[in-house]
């Protein structure tokens, strides 16, 4: 039998060595896959001997020779890695990681392998420089103390040293090359802002580690980014411009489009360490960014564009890195996902059978009945009508019910197109480039109405059946937030059109035009708030939201009534024949009344048989057609979007993502609306339609229609090939940020969108750290009043050693924040002594403080101390103020402590300085600007003011380089008016009145929509307030809690006090 089975196996062998030989011939036709260009690293780190280059690409840090070829990931993570430095010895790389949800700092093996984390504070910091020994890194940040500072950690301890304080945040700080001083860059705009020139630009300090003395190499008001010492240890690299690119229009007088420069370009330059400079570079337009010193060799590398270039020693002409790779994507870009809510608005059709609804920027359809059982398994999945990335959405029904009109931001525009539901076929009914928003379609279902962006921009209506297009009324503007036009809605005869418009006074009025177009009139006029203009069915009134007598739902009859409201009967009488609109515009505005106190906020319509609906608090209400009888439909808040079908008013809602139908006045509550989507994400086209909308949004919205003299289509063309090299939200929001930054602007701050990771919450313990003590235990510097530990129950004080936190002994190291973080709603437990030793400790206990309780409590106190202080030096006779923002709780708390500090003074210091901004400075000077015309005198009383609060006693405000925005405008104003004199420094030019948006993958941004100038046509923007007297409050002077700012204005309004200090 054996015998019999031996030649089976040599067979079953031989077919086996056949089966792997075509398996290996099958693998050997494969192709190898070709390494792939790189477009777009950043952040470039050299080794110190020159010969490596570590650079950022897709989220990761990678490592290839520093002449160019194959580079291999040094981390592999689907959080964001970045901002790579070379160990001296060139055998480590510090980087910052969020893999654990905040910027933190971590160091691998530059051959590598696993990384290691070395700091925990849940603040961003990154690494600076590693010290020439290789024990320590330097970094920047904000912990414990108000204060910013530059701090160490030793890498083998992970103890922790703090360098300096100073109360403008530092940044990019560096070891000099025999480790006796540290170079950093003090304030500044962000980097994406390179060209920014102004009072917050980024300046060269340098710090003495013997001495502690700091001083300034640059006082230029130019962004100086980057710096680090060149190997001799005499000379600085940073990245500066040689002459200021212009970035602010005057008053309707545009700049001409810049002409690039290699002095305009931000370029490499040199410094001598007598503050002297030169450009190293020669680039002209875009900007140099991230150089990288080796250490040792002194080659520099540098991003520029797309690109990375080496600069070798002694070269005066840089080459470019030629960097390949070959990797596998970190994480899925396709990915199915089942959605059964997330809607964003929603339609019935006209039969109310069908629901379309925008989910994800796409449009969708499903069965609002389904049937029974087996049946209506498959009416609950929806159909996916659009599969645009981007945004379609402001979608309505044709009045057959068989096409649906939208708006789609495709070709960096949003325009009108037709889709036809049997077909799915789409056609565009609006090529022009200007924004459309807010389609409406008449009555009869033949033309369709909405705004239309742009200077020559308006109200327009456009034809169904030929695309013949008219404007009829010119609005200006980009009818987005509060710019332009407002609601609207047609007659039901079609042959007018109410809307409403801001007028010059900001006040909003609801205005009555013929739909062919002709003269428009004011129909509310009053300086008041007016919205959603609604028609009754039979032609007879204008239905509408107002503030005018109170906030409520107004009417307005469009003929003079036969009888006051009292003396008949208000019925609503069913039209029989077809409608016929007649307006006598005599005094029509004299007919209107309030019909409910009942405020609409949104979605205001009249059913066909006279019943008013609309949104209030939340949910829905209706009114009686005479107002007598108003009802809460829904209860409990949170809705929004309704929608009734006129006849059989069949009614849906919006409610955390979810359609809800029910019928208007039946008293069966609402019905969900289930379906279930599949939707195929592509994180790619995601992005890819993000960054289209962005480009978009400030296209058509950005105050400046001449884009700060910036070619805007060849700007999206440079950056739009970088999109390859996104990987991470923080990569998006990076390039969008280096993007808008091309522009100059203020207030175009980009987000990324939130990540999976959650961030970490490091709590305050209530007290600040003496750095000079190494341990054991932490010793305590400063106890803030109205912290727990000044409290006599939970006392510690100034000089007490803290041994232990939670039952863990601690020191001043990086493990401390490990320890504590996330753990701010829990009672700490501390051990405390005068001594650093446990003998003799108590415990004590208490609630510790969350980051803005603390830096409340630091506000507070320096701002008593200032008013003390102020009060203590004028004898009584002057008053001090401080404005912390320009925000509504702001406004409140001026106006009850002003006019509290003002009484019975001479002199108001009113101080702005680190405003960080708002909108409530016009009424702030309206206030101050108030005179006094007589008095009153209650019996046995003393005379009093008249009016109250009236005030033309001399005032001095204070500004500096950290008062920002609408806190840049109040000092101008103050003094334009004649009202004050300023006492400071210059602000930074951050003035654009913004709104905010939020693009379709999640990232956050900003959106510059309203200039600010001046009387004389000035651009407030990038051109800061200048002071009468200017004065610099230093970082010592800060330190020391002195004033000069404080002292001068004190000097100035009072005399006698100026001729003491002579």
């Amino acid at each position: 039998m054996s015998a019999q089975l031996l030649p089976m196996k040599l067979r079953a062998s031989l077919l086996g060595c056949l089966a792997i030989q075509l398996a290996l011939s099958a693998f050997a036709q494969l192709t190898p896959p070709t390494p792939q260009p790189v477009v777009g690293a950043r952040q470039p780190a050299l080794s110190p001997n020159g010969k490596r280059l570590a650079f950022v690409y897709r989220g990761d840090v990678w490592v290839a020779p520093s002449e160019g070829g194959r580079a291999t990931a040094l981390t592999s993570h689907v959080e964001s890695d970045a901002y790579p430095i070379f160990s001296p010895d060139g055998q480590w790389i510090a980087f910052a990681s969020k893999r654990n949800g905040g910027w933190d700092i971590f160091v691998a093996p530059a051959e590598g392998g696993p990384a290691q984390q070395i700091t925990w504070h849940s603040g961003a910091e990154f690494p600076g420089g590693w010290s020439p020994d290789g024990k320590q890194l330097v970094f920047a940040g904000r912990r414990e103390a108000p204060n910013y500072a530059l701090y160490t950690v030793d890498l083998k301890t992970l103890a922790t040293g703090r360098l300096t304080e100073d109360y403008a945040a530092l940044n990019y700080p560096a070891f000099s090359p025999d480790g006796k001083s540290v170079v950093y860059g003090r304030y500044g705009f962000p980097w994406t802002r390179p060209r920014y020139t102004g009072a917050a630009a980024a300046q060269i300090w340098t710090l003495n580690l013997a001495d502690g003395r700091r001083k300034p190499l640059t006082s230029d008001d130019r962004q100086h980014l980057w710096t680090q010492f060149l190997p001799d240890g005499k000379r600085l690299l940073t990245v500066t411009v040689g002459e200021v690119t212009p970035s602010a229009s005057k008053l309707n007088e545009p700049i001409p489009k810049v002409i690039d420069s290699p002095a305009r370009t931000p370029n490499l330059w040199v410094y001598e360490l007598d503050g002297k400079g030169k450009p190293l570079t020669q680039f002209s337009g875009g900007a140099v960014r991230w150089p990288s010193v080796a250490t040792k060799a002194g080659d520099i590398a540098f991003e520029y564009g797309p690109d990375l270039y080496l600069l070798k020693s002694g070269s005066k002409s840089p080459t470019k890195i030629k960097l390949v790779v070959s990797a596998d994507e970190k994480q899925t870009t396709r990915r199915r996902e089942k959605l059964t809510s997330g809607v964003t608005e929603a339609e019935l059709s006209p039969d109310g059978k069908t629901l379309a609804f925008g989910l994800r920027g796409d449009i969708w359809t499903v069965a609002t009945e389904k049937s029974k059982g087996v049946a209506g398994r498959s009416e609950e999945f929806a159909r996916r009508l659009t599969d645009w990335v981007g945004d379609d959405s402001d979608f309505i029904w044709s009045r057959d019910g068989k096409k649906l009109y939208f708006t789609s931001d495709r070709e960096f525009n949003t325009r009108i197109f037709e889709m036809d539901l049997a077909t799915r076929a789409v056609k565009s009914l609006w090529q022009r480039d200007e924004d459309v928003t807010q389609l409406s379609l008449c009555p009869d279902g033949h033309h369709l109405a909405f705004w239309v962006a742009g200077s020559e921009g308006g109200l327009f209506t456009l034809h169904l059946a030929d695309g013949a297009t008219k404007r009829v009324v010119h609005v200006p503007g980009t009818h987005w937030r509060v710019s332009g036009g407002g609601d609207f809605a047609w007659s039901p005869d079609m042959q007018w059109i109410a809307y409403t418009r801001k007028g010059e006074n900001r006040s909003w009025n609801i205005w009555i035009v013929p739909a062919a177009g002709g003269e428009a009139r004011n129909v509310t006029r009053l300086n008041a708030q007016h919205s959603q203009p609604t028609w009754s069915p039979d032609g007879k009134y204008v239905f509408f939201q107002s503030d005018r007598e109170g906030p409520g739902l107004y009417v307005l009859p469009l003929q003079p009534e036969t009888a006051r409201l009292t003396d008949t009967d208000f019925k609503f009488e069913k039209p029989k024949d077809k409608v016929k609109v007649d307006i006598d515009f005599t005094d029509i505005q004299r007919r209107i009344r309030k019909l409910s106190s009942q405020n609409p906020s949104g979605e205001l319509l009249v059913t066909a048989d006279g019943t008013i609906a609309f949104m209030s608090e939340g949910d829905v209400w209706t009114v009686s057609y005479d107002g007598k009888e108003t009802r809460r439909q829904t209860t409990g808040g949170g809705k929004s979007g309704l929608r009734v079908l006129s006849e059989s008013k069949a009614a849906l809602f919006v409610q955390n993502g979810e359609v809800w139908k029910f019928k208007l006045g039946d008293q069966k509550g609402p019905e969900k609306v289930t379906f279930s989507a599949d939707f195929d994400r592509d994180v790619k086209a995601e992005r890819q339609a993000a960054f289209t909308q962005f480009w978009r949004s400030y296209h058509h919205n950005f105050y400046d229609p001449n884009f700060h003299g910036r070619d805007w289509e060849a700007i999206r063309k440079r950056y739009e090939p970088l999109l390859d090299a996104v990987e991470t939200n923080d990569d998006f929001s990076t390039l969008l940020g280096m993007m808008i930054g091309e522009l100059e602007a203020s207030h175009s701050e980009v987000t990324a969108a939130a990540s999976n990771q959650p961030e970490p919450v490091t709590p305050n313990l209530g007290f600040t750290f003496d750095y000079q003590h190494a341990g054991p235990g932490i010793r305590v510097a400063e106890v803030p009043l109205g912290a727990p530990g000044s409290y006599k129950q939970t006392e510690i004080k100034a000089g007490d050693y803290v041994l232990a936190i939670n039952g863990q002994d601690v020191s001043l190291n990086e493990k401390l924040y490990q320890s504590i973080n996330d753990r701010q709603d829990r009672e700490f437990e501390f051990l405390v002594n005068k001594e650093p030793k446990k003998d003799g400790a108590r415990k004590v206990r208490y609630k510790v403080l969350s980051a803005g309780e603390w830096d409340n409590l630091q506000y507070q106190n320096r701002i008593e101390r200032l008013r003390n202080y102020v009060e203590k030096q004028s004898g009584g006779k002057l008053g001090y103020l401080h404005i912390s923002a320009m925000g509504g709780e702001n406004q409140t708390r001026f106006e009850r402590e002003a006019y509290e500090y003002m009484s019975g003074k001479q002199g108001m210091i009113i101080d702005v300085r680190f405003n960080r901004g708002g909108n409530i400075s016009d009424t702030l000077i309206d206030w101050l600007e108030r005179k006094q015309h007589g008095w009153y005198r209650p019996r046995d009383e003393g005379p009093e003011a008249a009016p109250n609060r009236s005030w033309e006693k001399p005032v001095i405000v204070l500004m500096n380089e950290h008062s920002y925005s609408n806190g840049e405008m109040f000092p101008y104003a103050m003094r334009q008016r004649g009202i004050a004199k300023i006492v400071g420094m210059p602000t930074p030019g951050y003035v654009i009145w913004t709104w905010s948006m939020r693009l379709t993958d999640g990232t956050g941004a900003r959106m510059p929509q309203g200039g600010v100038f001046r009387m004389d046509g000035t651009n407030m923007e990038n051109q800061g307030e200048q002071p009468d007297v200017r004065l610099w409050l230093t970082p010592e002077d800060w330190l020391a809690q002195r004033d000069p700012q404080v002292d001068k204005a004190i000097e100035m309004l009072l005399p006698a006090k100026r001729a003491e200090t002579k």
